[in-house]
């Protein structure tokens, strides 16, 4: 809990605060420091060189900001995905080389999906309606709940969803934080 609330306040501070803080939140929770320090040299020309096309195309300014800010933590030992626009069904705009490695799934796969594809049979009604709830209410929750990945595997899966928001107000986008737990966790 604590992670995704740091995390959510990185995600939405301004860009010195982002660069300043998440350093030491990549050196507490694992590899990823020298990326942060390029990418604070390089900024967004860094993201350019580093993410596929079809992932920059028809991103609004804001969202290319959080787009870089998932890359920085491409190698972060947790998941991340930035989802959104809200009212378009929350498709997938970036996901980080940790959740892609988690699920199995490519991110010319999952770009414009939206993160339910991960359900399957065994996926518990009670999380799912409490994911749905908190994106129709606009409030964070957490849930850990049975997903797949691509090539069907179950696996146990903690998530938690942050709403962002532009500089109105309005949520704009949903940061979700993903960890593989219990003991499935590495099948």
């Amino acid at each position: 809990m604590a992670l995704r609330r740091t995390l959510a306040t990185l995600f939405d501070a301004d860009e010195r605060t982002f660069r300043t803080e998440a350093k030491p939140l990549l050196r507490e929770h694992g590899p990823g420091a020298a990326r942060v320090e390029r990418a604070v040299a390089d900024g967004l020309a860094e993201l350019d060189a580093g993410v596929d096309t079809d992932v920059r195309s028809g991103l609004t300014a804001r969202e290319r900001e959080l787009v870089w800010r998932v890359w920085v933590f491409d190698d972060a030992p947790f998941g991340l995905t930035l989802s959104g626009p809200a009212y378009q069904d929350n498709p997938i705009r970036v996901a980080n080389r940790t959740w892609r490695d988690l699920t199995g799934y490519s991110m010319s796969d999952l770009h414009g999906e939206n993160p339910r594809l991960l359900q399957g049979a065994q996926t518990e009604r009670p999380a799912v309606e409490r994911l749905h709830e908190a994106v129709d209410i606009w409030e964070s929750v957490t849930v850990e709940l049975t997903n797949y990945r691509r090539d069907g595997t179950p696996f146990r899966n903690r998530v938690s969803l942050t709403p962002l928001e532009d500089e109105s107000g309005t949520v704009t986008n949903w940061l979700g934080v993903q960890e593989a737990v219990g003991s499935r966790a590495s099948e």
